[in-house]
């Protein structure tokens, strides 16, 4: 926080570990931070966690980064990710632990999808960026900071990114909650906002 204040100092800054005083309603970029997505799971010393920054104008994502570091990958904006091609026999679908019942058995259903779950919402994103998983449901509230860095570099990578009624992402706003993250693969995103409604 104290880096980014002194470096651009006219920016505006929200952060999970930051006092969210509405300053940053005033700027046109903003800075938002993550510093540790997954606390509970870095806490147990597990690999499910992330670092996410990213830089909004205008409640538009322009540049982003995610870091893995339990792994040693960093993810972002600068030099897109190429999203694989991969031939399952069923499309993987990821939620989060809290949310399995909730989204991810009526998307795995609706799809004929294997489902897995695992923590940080970094993770999960990139876990579509890399190909291992064709689509991350999250149908509920989620902190911005949870969600910009993710979807701006998963954007970039070519992958579809919504809320979850299937609309854009937008950032900075006054209460600071997205209405859903869903990040898909093109060819399957129309069919899991179908399963979620």
């Amino acid at each position: 926080m104290d880096a980014l204040t002194s470096r651009r100092p006219h920016d505006g800054i929200l952060s999970e570990e930051g006092h969210d005083d509405g300053h940053r309603l005033d700027h046109d970029r903003v800075w938002i931070v993550d510093p540790l997505d997954g606390s509970s799971d870095f806490g147990r010393g597990a690999d499910e966690w992330a670092v996410h920054v990213a830089l909004v104008e205008s409640g538009k994502g322009l540049a982003a980064a995610v870091s893995l570091p339990a792994i040693g990958m960093v993810f972002g904006t600068a030099m897109p990710a190429v999203v694989p091609q991969v031939e399952r026999d069923k499309p993987i679908i990821v939620t989060g632990r809290s949310r399995v019942r909730i989204d991810g058995v009526r998307v795995a259903e609706a799809l004929d999808a294997e489902l897995m779950t695992c923590g940080s919402a970094g993770v999960k994103a990139m876990l579509v960026v890399t190909g291992q998983v064709d689509s991350y449901v999250h149908a509920g509230p989620l902190w911005e900071w949870d969600v910009c860095a993710p979807a701006v570099v998963a954007e970039a990578a070519g992958l579809t990114v919504t809320d979850a009624h299937g609309n854009p992402l937008v950032y900075n706003k006054p209460r600071a909650v997205s209405p859903g993250f869903i990040v898909s693969r093109p060819e399957i995103a129309d069919r899991v906002l179908a399963a979620l409604k």
